[in-house]
């Protein structure tokens, strides 16, 4: 007749497979805890900071807010002055246009130029406007493609922008 292990062997060994696991386990597991409260946290502070946030375009600037040229002369430009309607500042403003051309259309983002961009540091404050100005690197034939829509980005609150002006 064979033995087993003693019951309190046994126990030991459990004990210390135990142990070993948790101690492995445990690193991985308050990581990422310490992690997901965090993104929470992060992602709670900024809802709550963009329920107050609002911008506008200018409708008394250009074609309700927006001024356009495209030559496609090295002097294309593209300008929208904005307005913080809401209650807390905003930065980093950026374009997303859309052009209609033969082969369809085509989404392209534009930063503004330096002399126009806003920062955290420097950023446009409520109730001011700003004329912003995107910094266009390529030309943009006028004759082959036209502007279907402009939208007015920012990086404070991703999802806020206002409607977009179709063109």
């Amino acid at each position: 007749m064979e033995k087993a292990l003693s019951p309190l062997i046994s126990v030991a060994v459990l004990v210390v497979i135990s142990i070993a696991l948790a101690s492995t386990i445990a690193p991985w597991l308050y990581e990422l805890v310490l992690t997901t409260t965090n993104e929470t946290s992060t992602t709670t502070q900024r809802q709550i900071k963009c329920r107050s946030a609002a911008f506008d375009l200018d409708s008394n600037y250009g074609y309700y807010g927006i001024q356009w040229n495209f030559t496609g002369n090295n002097t294309d430009s593209l300008k929208a002055r904005i307005v913080n309607n809401g209650n807390v500042d905003l930065w980093g403003f950026s374009f997303e246009i859309t052009l209609e051309s033969g082969s369809g259309d085509e989404i392209k983002h534009y930063e503004t130029t330096t002399a126009t961009t806003t920062t955290e540091s420097n950023p446009l404050r409520p109730p001011m406007s700003k004329i912003i100005e995107a910094n266009i690197t390529e030309d943009i034939n006028s004759s082959v493609s036209t502007l279907k829509s402009v939208k007015v980005l920012n990086s404070v609150c991703v999802d806020l922008a206002p409607p977009i002006l179709n063109v």
